[in-house]
């Protein structure tokens, strides 16, 4: 059953909207949310009882390519797009506000389910897992008292056949039914109450005005397209749509958030597919985010002290970073060199000129290691979108829209290098 808020949130926005300017830029949370108010997305609920229960994560496919649209993305109150070998993504999509009684297609679990549940006191639900990720589930405690491991029954969870889709990739779960079954299966659904984001429906008073980003994993693109106050998405060139609102998935916040992602040396006996299929994710400590928010990038930092504490984040000078209250798409990108890459659309990017006279090689990456793509002559010009940490390579537009890096040691910038956005691997 899916439960609507509609009046709720106009109640919210009507209320914001009549606020003084003080008021309008005050902050909720991080540690503590006004009665009724949903820890993940800073609004009010219709039903402020289903916040007294452990949020339900459910992982959902997003390969190969004739399983989209998926069911249900567009009404989790908060999503985390994940990396899988090979370079393809898949979806932990966070349910807490209501139910649904079509989710899915329902894929399996990764080791990175474990650390969410923490994050996020919740149950997880999943159509199985390999047999490392299981033995290590085994003997993790509180992930086994979180896990809906299951193919079945049905309901609340079913298989819909459709015509050029593989068997697996047709499990779908009605969520109040997945929350029966954790009872059923003695799964610890005790309330922990959920801390750690800030929200604000002022608009930030920082930040680089960004028109779009583009999120490249290795075999994955994403494109966030900002238009009339929050994020479209599209993957690999097409709208990206979710099949049971009939729209565009959407986001009033999207955030880019990078960690350590660490193979790990485990493979089942006849194992047959990529070698870095399990890696665990550090969320420990700190690390680089990029927050988009009313058609603005602000740079921070995600913490986390230990593993049992929630997720926080802040800008670059220490102050509470406050998502736009909505709906949050997480991107988890890899800290690895070439893990991935961002363009940003800049509403006010800089001009680089090539000044090297015998033919300046423009690369795939930020280093001379990188292999040419092109090879530019003295006085052509390109749009400037990012740059390296060290600010000693910069990010180029092609006419195509792919990006090329060139060093600063062929070509000067009409601008403040260090004021564009840094867009590749902290590892790099």
């Amino acid at each position: 059953m899916k439960a609507a808020n509609t009046l709720l949130v106009v109640m919210f926005v009507l209320l914001v909207t009549t606020l003084s300017p003080a008021r309008a830029q005050e902050i909720i949370g991080p540690d503590h949310y006004p009665a009724g108010i949903n820890p993940l997305t800073g609004l009010p609920t219709e039903n402020p009882d289903l916040l007294l229960r452990r949020p339900l994560i459910v992982k959902i496919d997003n390969h190969p390519p004739e399983i989209r649209p998926q069911s249900g993305l567009n009404d989790a109150d908060m999503v985390w797009e994940v990396l899988l070998a090979g370079g393809v993504t898949r979806f932990a999509a966070i349910f807490l506000s209501a139910d649904y009684d079509h989710i899915g297609p329902v894929r399996s679990c990764r080791l990175l389910d474990f650390e969410l549940a923490r994050i996020y006191r919740s149950l997880f639900l999943c159509s199985g897992m390999a047999q490392g990720t299981l033995d290590r589930l085994r003997a993790d405690a509180v992930a086994t008292s979180r896990s809906i491991s299951r193919g079945g029954p049905c309901p609340p969870l079913c298989r819909f056949p459709a015509e050029g889709v593989a068997y697996e990739h047709t499990l779908f779960a009605d969520t109040a039914g997945a929350r029966d079954l954790a009872v059923e299966m003695g799964r610890d659904t005790t309330f922990e109450s959920l801390y750690g984001m800030a929200f604000s429906a002022a608009s930030p008073g920082t930040g680089t005005p960004t028109n779009a980003v583009r999120v490249e994993y290795t075999r994955t693109v994403i494109d966030w397209i900002y238009q009339d106050g929050h994020y479209l998405r599209e993957q690999d060139g097409l709208v990206h749509m979710d099949a049971l609102t009939q729209t565009q998935i959407s986001a009033d916040n999207v955030l880019i958030l990078e960690a350590n992602h660490v193979e790990q040396p485990f493979v089942s006996e006849g194992y047959w597919g990529p070698p870095n299929y399990a890696f665990t994710v550090d969320l420990l400590g700190s690390g680089r985010v990029f927050l988009l928010r009313d058609g603005m990038l602000i740079e921070g930092q995600w913490h986390r002290a230990g593993e049992f504490d929630p997720l926080s984040y802040t800008d670059l000078n220490g102050n509470v970073l406050a998502f736009k209250p909505g709906k949050t798409f997480v991107n988890l990108v890899p800290r690895w060199a070439d893990g991935y890459q961002l363009v940003f659309d800049l509403a006010s990017p800089l001009t680089a000129t090539i000044t090297y006279a015998g033919g300046a090689n423009l690369r795939f990456g930020p280093a001379q290691g990188y292999s040419m793509v092109v090879v530019a002559q003295q006085g052509e010009q390109y749009t400037a979108v990012g740059r390296n940490r060290a600010g000693d390579w910069i990010q180029l537009l092609l006419p195509d829209g792919s990006t090329v890096w060139g060093s600063t040691a062929i070509l000067s910038v009409d601008g403040d290098v260090m004021g564009l956005p840094f867009s590749r691997s902290t590892f790099e």
